[in-house]
């Protein structure tokens, strides 16, 4: 039988092949995961060791802006790229907390630095959709993005945040880390924090938000430009309801007080510009100052400076210098379109009109509006940026507006479709046609005492030109230079009852390279010889030429420098006079104000007080500022009574409107009424109002009397509210002759040499001196 071969066992102890590839792959795979561990475990540590430090954290700091704020604490304007307010964590309110934690954060003291059943979730999500859409980032992942890290989404940059968020929490307290989300995010509008997006949005303190303005605040963290009530009320409002379910559902809020806070109409901060427009010019002078002491640094070290200012005072000089101008322009008729659009815009098409009236922003109550129709006979259709229509029926049109309407206007005036023009809604929100004015302005306003500037406007709009002619515009200063010929002639021994000649006479007669000057009158009316009061009560131009040349021409332009005048610009000759030097409206007065108060010159202060925000006073405006007595307490008696001759006799008769006993003051017309002014004062208040052309040209048959006294009076009635009129006791040292003033000396003593066919004392001189005056005619009060 055949033999068959033997059988093959298998060595003892030896693997099946299967069971040995099994076993290969799974030594394989632990290595793999062991060797990728250590290498991740290497790259963690590298990346650990490169991570920013976060101790600064501690003495956190961040750039802060410069605010500036009335005398009242009214805050006028904000400075600086970022609106931010830092607050404790203990200072904000348990509910505005929970609202943020609610929406961004529940398990926020639970968790530790990161919420890895969250991330799990996003990570799902994220897998699932196929983009970076969810990001479970706990409030100190945040915080790490917000101080470290870019807001892009990528695996890297949540590895950073990760890392960096177990060092924070490493380092400081859950209750810290809050603390600096709460400060350091962006909530929108430029505000950087909950207190400034409370101050921004709702006008109040952290501790006066209600529990619904908490929420809607709370919903701004995520995306500020989509869920911000200022500009998508609709969408904030959705969120700031689902935030509010969620403080319920969390039993941070009971059933009633999630019911009310549902229910609540919150009412947004009406006036969000980082200046108040009528405090532009003020505000900028006191920028300016801040910035020259401390640098481009005022502008993040959290600065509160408070000035001088009144509110109500500096409102009432914007509104008033504006509404001057405005008539001062339609006075002069109706100039024309301020511009013309090339291109049709359709009806209903709002971002085209939009575009269109870019370059031309709105000036307070003047709108810009684009012309859809026009004819002579309807009057004008038109259309506001914001796409409200505007009808102005011819009935409404002045007469120049409708000749404007005409076809055979010419085109530079005609207002046809695509004309830009301007408008203005009266008290029945009826439409009328405007325009802005040619001319500018300014109005300065001091304490006579304290030289604190109470009220300072620099022109019509600082939106549209941001040239302060209240500091800055060197201007003629006409008639109101005057009383400072007449200071400086009380103290040459002239007096009120002086007679001055008002003939007019060749003054300057002609020479080599220079013409015959010969002064007139305004309306050219020459009364012969009369008192010096008289001439400045009539604003006699003869007499303080002849006062002034009588006295000395290099005397008086020295004493008038006394009041602050640049000599360099007011030169010694007889023009000066009449105000041919050139002086600032802050300048003027400065100088008005020695005379009402009784001889000082005191230096015009608009800062009292510069501090760290919650910290230490910087600087502080204790006592009176720099003064200097520059004229005798009779000297300034004696003009003030010549100023307030004016108000009741002469040039200024309307500033009696303001119905108080005390009020003096100067009408202003320079040559060919290139400027326009009034200086006056009462109760302790002297302002000064200008108004002209930036390049100076004539305003017409214009005077000080007739365009800036009505702002003057309109601006003081205001100014003077609750202040007492200034009675004044003559000085010892001034005595009566007659129905007016005289220093004794110059009864008693050398008689004045006058030597002049054109001044004439009231006294007889002879070698001996002075004639006794006659019995009855001396008062020494």
């Amino acid at each position: 039988m055949p033999s068959s071969s033997p059988s093959v066992a298998a060595p003892s102890g030896a693997l099946h092949p299967k069971r040995s590839a099994l076993k290969f792959l799974c030594g394989f795979l632990v290595g793999l995961v062991l060797a990728g561990g250590s290498g991740g475990a290497w790259v963690l540590h590298l990346l650990w060791q490169q991570l920013p430090t976060v101790d600064h954290l501690a003495d956190y700091d961040p750039m802060r802006p410069l605010r500036i704020f009335a005398r009242d604490g009214s805050l006028l304007a904000e400075f600086g790229e970022e609106r931010r307010e830092v607050v404790p964590i203990g200072d904000i309110p348990l509910h505005v907390r929970q609202a943020l934690l609610a929406i961004e954060d529940a398990r926020f003291y639970e968790h530790g630095a990161v919420d890895f059943t969250g991330l799990a979730r996003a990570a799902l999500r994220n897998v699932v959709s196929g983009e970076h859409a969810q990001g479970a980032s706990t409030i100190t992942m945040q915080v790490a993005r917000v101080f470290f890290l870019s807001r892009v989404k990528t695996y890297s940059r949540k590895l950073m945040e990760i890392l960096l968020a177990y060092k924070l929490e490493a380092t400081y307290s859950k209750d810290k880390i809050l603390e600096l989300y709460m400060n350091q995010i962006y909530l929108g509008e430029r505000a950087y924090g909950f207190a400034a997006a409370a101050s921004v949005y709702f006008d109040k303190t952290l501790d006066e938000l209600t529990v619904a303005e908490a929420a809607m605040l709370a919903g701004l963290p995520k995306a500020p430009s989509a869920y911000n009530p200022v500009v998508n009320r609709e969408r904030a409002t959705v969120r700031q309801q689902y935030i509010l379910q969620r403080m319920h559902a969390l039993s941070y809020l009971d059933t009633a007080a999630y019911d009310a806070a549902s229910a609540e109409v919150l009412t947004l901060r009406t006036q969000t510009r980082s200046i108040d427009p009528a405090a532009a010019f003020a505000v900028g002078q006191a920028r300016k100052t801040v910035v020259a002491h401390f640098g481009d640094d005022a502008y993040a070290l959290g600065l509160d400076v408070v000035t001088t200012l009144s509110v109500a005072d500096q409102r009432a000089a914007t509104q008033a210098l504006r509404a001057g101008l405005l008539r001062a322009q339609e006075a002069q008729g109706y100039a024309g379109p301020e511009a013309w659009v090339a291109a049709r815009v359709p009806a209903g098409h709002r971002r085209e009109v939009r575009a269109a009236l870019a370059p031309f922003p709105d000036s307070g109550e003047l709108r810009t509006a684009l012309v859809r129709e026009a004819s002579p006979a309807q009057g004008i259709t038109a259309v506001l940026r914001d796409g409200t229509g505007v009808q102005i029926p011819r009935s409404r049109l002045s007469a120049g507006a409708r000749a404007a309407l005409s076809p055979t206007a010419s085109p530079g005036r005609r207002i046809a479709p695509g004309a830009v023009i301007r408008v203005v809604a009266d008290a029945r929100q009826q439409w009328r046609l405007a325009q802005l004015p040619g001319m500018e302005g300014a109005l300065v306003s001091l304490d006579a005492d304290t030289g604190e500037i109470l009220a300072l406007a620099g022109g019509f709009d600082h939106a549209l030109n941001q040239f302060d002619h209240a500091v800055q515009a060197l201007r003629q200063p006409g008639s109101t230079f005057k009383p400072f010929i007449f200071s400086a002639a009380l103290e040459k021994g002239y007096a009120p009852g002086t007679l001055v000649d008002d003939a007019q006479r060749v003054v300057t007669p002609a020479a080599r390279g220079r013409a015959a000057w010969s002064p007139r009158n305004y309306g050219g009316n020459y009364e012969g010889f009369i008192s010096a009061r008289r001439g400045l009560v009539r604003s006699k131009n003869m007499v303080a030429v002849n006062l002034m040349e009588a006295a000395g021409v290099q005397y008086v332009q020295q004493f008038a420098a006394r009041f602050g005048f640049d000599p360099a610009l007011n030169p010694p000759r007889l023009p000066l006079a009449l105000g041919a030097g050139a002086v600032t409206p802050l300048q003027l007065t400065q100088a008005y104000a020695v005379f009402a108060n009784g001889g000082t010159l005191v230096q015009p202060r608009l800062i009292r007080s510069v501090s760290k925000r919650g910290g230490a006073v910087l600087y502080a405006a204790d006592g009176p500022s720099p003064r200097a007595t520059v004229v005798s307490e009779r000297n300034a008696f004696v003009l003030d009574s010549l100023l307030r001759d004016v108000v009741e006799h002469g040039t200024g008769r309307r500033a009696k409107a303001l119905g108080r006993p005390d009020v003096a003051g100067k009408t202003g017309t320079s040559n060919d009424a290139r400027d326009v002014w009034f200086a006056g004062y009462s109760s302790g208040v002297v302002s000064v109002v200008w108004m002209g052309y930036d390049q100076p040209r004539s305003l017409g048959r214009q005077t000080g009397g007739t365009l800036a006294l009505p702002v003057w009076t309109e601006y003081m009635a205001v100014a003077v509210q609750g202040r007492q009129p200034v009675l004044r006791t003559m000085p010892l040292d001034l005595m009566r002759f007659g129905d007016d003033y005289l220093y004794p000396e110059y009864v008693f003593g050398t008689c004045v040499d006058d030597r002049t066919d054109f001044v004439q004392s009231p006294f007889e001189c002879g070698l001996t001196g002075r004639r006794p005056p006659a019995e009855g005619a001396l008062d020494f009060g």
